[in-house]
């Protein structure tokens, strides 16, 4: 124990003064891209962020190589992602260390071309990148949260540009930029090229601003259908606690009534917003269906659900949606899941990482010193929920982060995107903002309205243009409602896709095969000739 710990100290505080400097300068800069995504208009920091750490990284070899790529990729993620500890510190460990994974192994791809051909590495470094990104929001280890586009959330008019290409094509774009700026002011480049790149940097900030511009209209179109959000600001002791638990179906009943005089067609409550399992425990079933009842509205209700297969229980973060009637008419499980917050992935083979396992042998858990992840399971299957205005798709929290997933039910049919999340696991940090400016980028993306409705903050109605029509902050409580406009028409991304995104993917795909293929025949060559 002793010499690991003394492992881990050395990684982050070396002796040897040069890598010393070395780890903190990468420390200050991985601090300013984190800056970028704090709700603060700082997103023209990505623009030059990474110019550093890859001029710092380009010039090293082998073991120095990776270790600075990772530490660079582990700074930044702690700095981005700090606030998971706040739900599961053991999480927010796990995720912090695997997620740097990604950007650590394309930084050392990209170096590995870049020292023998200078151009095809900077030509293939933006590919690389955003191949990286694609891959992130794969398998059931997804967290596509700190993606570079993400940063320039609060720059309305510069990300217009995504229902054409995407989130992935705007990390594509600010990549060129960070190579635009590193050429421009590499002293052993010709003045030549380095006043070009210096106006190639301008021009393509000028020419997204520019289209961004141009498509912005002033106003948001008057909408047909009336949408209630129900931001209870429920405390999670309140929520859960048996001797409480009643008092969240008294309290969103109350603000329930109180959209219905307001007219509204469709009331959204938060997610997990009734702390039961509506489909097995009647007694809160029937509360919710006299809710529905007297609202006369459609009732959207984040909850829980359970099944049993082969004699295993399976639990599920789920919408519900009541109709006026009061009938129960349609149930969403999430599909996409915080890895290590929500679920340990393919926890049906890596039983031995479930809460359960876990506590069996850990005193913490069963004590409840420390926050673990829950063992929910994915749904199987998207939804589409019908109402007799307007036909939605449910977003549970974190599914906002995935742009191709949201395509996919805006092409089943979807006219109106509703993503129902509890945010109060996060508090004060900068994770409720970030949660919110993507949602904003699913929308322009689509130019489809969102309405998102949050526990504790921030509720806020989207239009197609990423422009928040009403809004409630954080740790208040309120109804907001407003009138939105089903979908009509599908944009550019709706159409073609995250092609971007895919086509990096597999040049990174081709470009790893490509490298590892020619260290195996050398390997090989090397072995046969001696």
């Amino acid at each position: 124990m002793k010499s690991f710990l003394l492992s881990i100290k050395q990684f982050f505080w070396p002796d040897d003064t040069a890598i010393k400097l070395r780890r903190a300068e990468l420390t200050f800069w991985a601090f300013v891209l984190a800056l970028a995504y704090l709700p603060l208009p700082l997103g023209f920091l990505t623009w030059f962020a990474l110019v550093r750490p890859l001029t710092i990284i380009s010039n090293l070899q082998g073991k120095a190589l990776f270790r600075a790529a990772y530490f660079y990729s582990l700074m930044a993620n702690i700095f981005l992602l700090y606030w998971v500890a706040i739900v599961t510190p053991p999480g927010m460990v796990a995720a912090v260390f695997i997620l740097s994974l990604y950007p650590a192994t394309i930084l050392c791809v990209f170096v590995k071309i870049y020292r023998w051909k200078k151009a095809l590495g900077l030509a293939v470094l933006p590919f690389l990148w955003v191949g990286m990104e694609y891959f992130r929001s794969l398998t059931q280890f997804a967290f596509p949260w700190t993606d570079l586009a993400y940063s320039q959330g609060y720059y309305l008019t510069f990300i217009q540009i995504v229902s054409v290409i995407g989130s992935y094509g705007l990390s594509f774009i600010l990549v060129l930029l960070n190579i635009s700026i590193w050429q421009a002011i590499d002293k052993s480049n010709r003045l030549e090229k380095r006043v070009s790149m210096a106006i190639a940097f301008i021009a393509l900030i000028v020419a997204v601003y520019l289209y961004g511009w141009v498509v912005f209209p002033l106003y948001p179109e008057p909408g047909k259908v009336r949408v209630s959000l129900l931001q209870g600001n429920v405390d999670l002791e309140t929520k859960w606690s048996p001797g409480t638990r009643d008092y969240n179906f008294f309290l969103f009943d109350s603000l329930a009534q109180d959209a219905a005089r307001d007219s509204a067609d469709l009331i959204i409550w938060p997610e997990t917003a009734a702390p039961c399992y509506p489909r097995y425990e009647a007694n809160y079933r029937e509360l919710l269906e006299n809710t529905a009842v007297k609202s006369g509205a459609y009732n959207l209700i984040g909850a829980l659900e359970i099944q049993y297969a082969n004699h295993k229980e399976k639990a599920y973060n789920s919408a519900f949606q009541f109709s006026p009637d009061g009938t129960m008419s349609a149930a969403y499980n999430k599909i996409k899941l915080v890895p290590f917050s929500e679920h340990v992935p393919y926890q049906d083979y890596l039983p031995f990482l479930t809460r359960a396992f876990l506590s069996k042998y850990l005193d913490l858990i069963r004590t409840n010193k420390v926050e673990w992840w829950s063992d929910f399971y994915p749904g199987d299957s998207a939804l589409i929920f019908e109402t007799d205005k307007i036909n939605y798709s449910v977003l549970i929290c974190f599914e906002a982060a995935f742009p191709e997933y949201v395509r996919e039910q805006i092409l089943k049919g979807s006219e109106l995107i509703v993503n129902i999340t509890n945010d109060t696991w996060f508090g004060r940090s900068a994770g409720p903002f970030q949660h919110l400016r993507i949602a904003v980028f699913r929308a322009i993306e689509n130019r489809v309205w969102i309405a998102r409705c949050a526990n504790s903050g921030i509720s806020a109605l989207i239009d197609p243009y990423g422009r928040e029509t009403a809004h409630a902050g954080l740790y208040t409580r309120r109804i907001i409602s407003g009138y939105i406009s089903p979908l009509d028409e599908y944009s550019i991304f709706t159409k073609t896709g995250p092609i971007v995104g895919e086509i990096s993917f597999y040049f990174t795909i081709i470009i790893i095969f490509s490298l590892v293929s020619v260290w195996l025949w050398r390997r090989s060559y090397r072995r046969f000739s001696n």
